[in-house]
Parts: structure tokens; sequence; C-alpha cells
């Protein structure tokens, strides 16, 4: 155990928010022994919805511990955890809990104004789960160290910030960079209709396991602004796949030096092994989508697709979990703002 983990070891944390990453999340620190760091969590569902939703998920398969209702919420394996349903965030009561950690789950409270209401409400620092509308993003393996020990509010981007931008940094102190178009291609949401139904965006509206559906994503002015260099030089773009999880993002980079792909693979690699290893990896494996569930990694290059093209076009495709992958890198954050209390 560090240092850092020894000063955070009485950390108190709650979650507000219990989808996707927010149940993914009580899976890991189930699984990496600090579950016992979760003292409330808060969502609008009832309670034993809740906990059915915990106990089985189709893509995780069943959680390995004994999950039951007690009266003020619910316990996995004798550890209870107090359960609140509040809409408003504005009126929970983090104090009464003494909470240290707020994470935030919903997606939904993500201007400064916002997330200040947990602060407000007795929390001391408050951990994003995607990025924020005002709030610097800080990326892990990038600038996650311009977090000062006084920073309340953290904005850690979200599972495709997380995948590209290493990467990007990588490359660009490598070769430097002129342009970068970005297609994230993965796997439905919940913000998508199982079938044809009205929506703002038209084609979020139709039916996402019967079709791929493009649509525009905002991640490059969040890049823009981590990579202040690559200003009006980034492009992005999703496609949404009929797969319930797994994404790929793929990157085609306009690069101011001449190199190789096997130059390009041997920086990515060497990265996995020192400075980044917790971040990046690589493979040469033939694999898909699914292969690359439960992996922890905020990105997987896949180094059999590298190339290059005229010298200085590359073309750079990288595997992720989407919701473990991601959930790890909140756990990553965790562990960092543990040294802060």
């Amino acid at each position: 155990m560090t240092d850092q983990m020894k000063s955070g070891e009485n950390t108190r944390i709650a979650i507000n928010g219990m989808g996707r990453i927010g149940r993914t999340l009580l899976r890991l620190l189930h699984q990496e022994s600090l579950l016992k760091h979760v003292i409330a969590v808060n969502d609008i569902m009832p309670k034993e919805n809740l906990i059915y939703l915990l106990k089985y998920d189709s893509i995780r398969g069943a959680f390995n511990a004994e999950i039951i209702s007690t009266q003020n919420g619910f316990s996995i394996n004798g550890h209870e955890i107090a359960y609140t349903q509040q809409a408003e965030i504005s009126k929970l009561n983090w104090k009464f809990f003494s909470i240290d950690l707020l994470i935030e789950a919903t997606g939904l409270f993500t201007h400064s104004t916002e997330a200040n209401q947990h602060i407000s409400s007795g929390a001391k620092k408050v951990l994003l789960t995607t990025f924020g509308k005002d709030i610097p993003t800080t990326v892990c393996g990038v600038n996650h160290l311009e977090i000062k020990p006084e920073t309340q509010i953290v904005s850690p981007g979200d599972c495709t910030i997380n995948c590209v931008a290493p990467l990007i940094y990588l490359i660009d102190q490598h070769y430097g960079i002129e342009s970068v178009h970005i297609n994230v291609i993965q796997g439905y949401t919940t913000r998508q209709e199982l079938l044809d139904a009205p929506y703002k965006g038209f084609r979020r509206g139709r039916a996402a396991a019967h079709s791929f559906i493009p649509f525009e994503v905002n991640i490059a002015p969040v890049l823009e602004t981590i990579f202040s260099t690559l200003n009006s030089k980034i492009e992005s773009m999703s496609t949404r796949v009929p797969v319930s999880c797994g994404a790929m993002a793929d990157l085609s980079v306009v690069l101011k030096k001449h190199t190789t792909a096997e130059e390009i693979n041997s920086v990515i690699a060497n990265a996995s092994k020192g400075e980044m290893k917790k971040w990046v990896s690589i493979t040469y494996d033939p694999i898909v989508s699914s292969d690359v569930l439960g992996n922890p990694h905020a990105s997987t290059t896949d180094g059999t697709l590298t190339k290059i093209t005229n010298g200085n076009h590359l073309r750079l495709l990288a595997w992720f979990d989407n919701e473990w992958g991601y959930a790890n890198r909140l756990l990553d954050w965790i562990h960092l703002l543990q040294g802060y209390f």
C-alpha cells in the first residue's frame, strides 16, 4: 500500500447516479476490496430495482457477493450502504454521512454551479464521470498532475477522451500533429432508442439495435483545451453500432514528421511498459470488440491495423471497454484524491 493510499484509508465515498458507470464502479470497488469506503448512494430508481440490477448484469454477469435489502439501504457481504432517492441534488445531505468524495455519476450535473451543490451539501470533493461544461478536463497519463490538493471538483473526461488523449499526447510528443480526425465506433447507450421514436437528434431516434448510427460528438473542444496547440485541428464523430458494450477509436492523424507504422507501434509499446502502463496497451492479436470486455486499460492499440500513408498520414485504431476501462480511470482518481484527505 502506498503512503498516498494510507493517508486516505478512512476516505468516505458516496455515488450519485447508479446507471451503467455507477454500478460498474461499485463492482470494481468490491473487486479491489475498497467497498468499505462506500458509505451511501443516491438514485431515483426503487431500491429493490437497484439491488436486482446490481445482482444481475447482462454484460458483467452475476455479482459475486450477497446483496440484501436493509432498513436504510442495502448490504454487500455485510457492508451496509445507505440508499437515498432524491432527484434534486440540492436536497442531498452529504454532511450527514461525512462524505469526503462524491462521485457524480448521473452525467447530468456537469456545470460547476451544479457540481458545487454537492460541496454545499457537505461533500469535500466531487469527481465527475464525464467532462464538465466549464471545468478543466484532466486525463490520467496526460495532465492529471495539474490537480492540486485544494481542487474541489475534478472533471476526468469520458471514456472516449481517456482513450484518445494519451495516444494524441504520445504522438504529438514524438512527431507533432497537423490535424486529427476521430471516429469513435461504440455500442449503443441508454440515450438512444430501441425502436424508432422522436428525438432532437433525428439519427439518435432510430432503432439502436438495427442500424449503424453516425452522429456528431463534442469531444473536439474538450481535447483542444487539453492540447492548446491543436486548436481548430481536431474533428470528431461517433458511430453507434448494434452491440451492448465495447468500442474502438479510429484516429486519422496528419503528422509533422515522417515515420513508419512500426515506429508508431514501438512508441506505444514502450509507453505501455513505462510511464503509461496503467493506461495504454498494445496487441498484435486479431481481436474483436468482445475480446476487450473487462480490459482495465483506457486504450488497447491494435498494432496489426496501424498504417502510414505518404510517410506522415497515420491511421491508428484503439480498442476500449467503455464501461470497465472507464471505471478503472475513476479508481485511479479515487486513489489520487485519497491522498488529499
